[in-house]
C-alpha cells in the first residue's frame, strides 16, 4: 500500500496557523489581514458553493455575502485557526437562504431561476449527459431545502455524514433522516417522471 506524504498535512497546518495570525489581525481592524484573508479563501470557496448551487450564477453573491457576514461576527469565531470551516459553514447559511428564497418566489409565481448548468458543463459534454443533469437539477429543486442540501454536500461534494452534520450544525441522526427522505423523494418523482 502506498504511504502517503505528510506535506500536506503541514500545508493545512501552516495555513490553519496563517490563517489565524491573520484572523486576529483582522479583529484589530487591520484591513490588509481581511483582504488576505479573503484572497486566500474566495477561491477554494467559490468553488465550493458554484458545486453545491450547481453553477449558479448565485454564487459569487453567496460568496461575497458570507464574507461580509464572516468579517462582522470575527470576534464570535472562539477558534482562529478553523477561520475556513466557519466560513464554510457561513456559505452554507447563505446556501440554504438562497435556496428557501427561490422557492418562496417560484411558489409565489415570480419564476423559476433555474440552474445555470452551462456555467459548470464542458462543452463537449455528451448530449443524454446533459439531459440527465438537467433533469436532476430540476428534481432537486423540488425536494424541501435542507434535504436537497445536505444531498448535494454528500454527491457533489463528496462529504461524510459527519462532515456534512458539521457544516450544517446538525445531529448525525438528522443528517441521516435528511438524506433517506431525499432519496425517497427522489425517487417517487423520478418514478412520476
Amino acid at each position: 500500500m502506498e504511504q502517503r506524504s505528510p506535506r500536506p498535512v503541514l500545508k493545512l497546518a501552516d495555513a490553519q496557523v496563517a490563517d489565524a495570525a491573520l484572523v486576529r489581525a483582522a479583529r484589530q481592524g487591520d484591513g490588509a489581514a481581511r483582504e488576505e484573508l479573503f484572497m486566500r479563501c474566495a477561491g477554494e470557496l467559490q468553488r465550493g458553493v458554484s458545486r453545491v448551487v450547481l453553477g449558479s450564477d448565485d454564487a459569487q453573491d453567496i460568496v461575497q455575502d458570507t464574507f461580509v457576514e464572516a468579517f462582522t461576527r470575527l470576534r464570535a469565531l472562539k477558534q482562529p485557526e478553523s477561520f475556513r470551516g466557519w466560513l464554510r459553514t457561513i456559505a452554507l447559511t447563505q446556501v440554504r437562504r438562497r435556496f428557501r428564497r427561490q422557492r418562496l418566489l417560484r411558489r409565489l409565481g415570480f419564476g423559476d431561476p433555474g440552474v445555470e448548468l452551462d456555467s459548470v458543463l464542458s462543452d463537449d459534454a455528451p448530449l443524454e449527459v446533459v439531459t440527465e443533469l438537467r433533469q436532476v437539477a430540476a428534481l432537486l429543486r423540488e425536494l424541501p431545502t435542507d434535504e436537497a442540501l445536505a444531498l448535494v454536500l454528500q454527491r457533489v461534494e463528496g462529504y461524510g455524514l459527519q462532515e456534512i452534520a458539521e457544516q450544517l450544525g446538525l445531529s448525525l441522526a438528522t443528517v441521516k433522516r435528511r438524506l433517506a427522505a431525499a432519496e425517497l423523494r427522489l425517487q417517487a418523482m423520478k418514478e412520476e417522471s
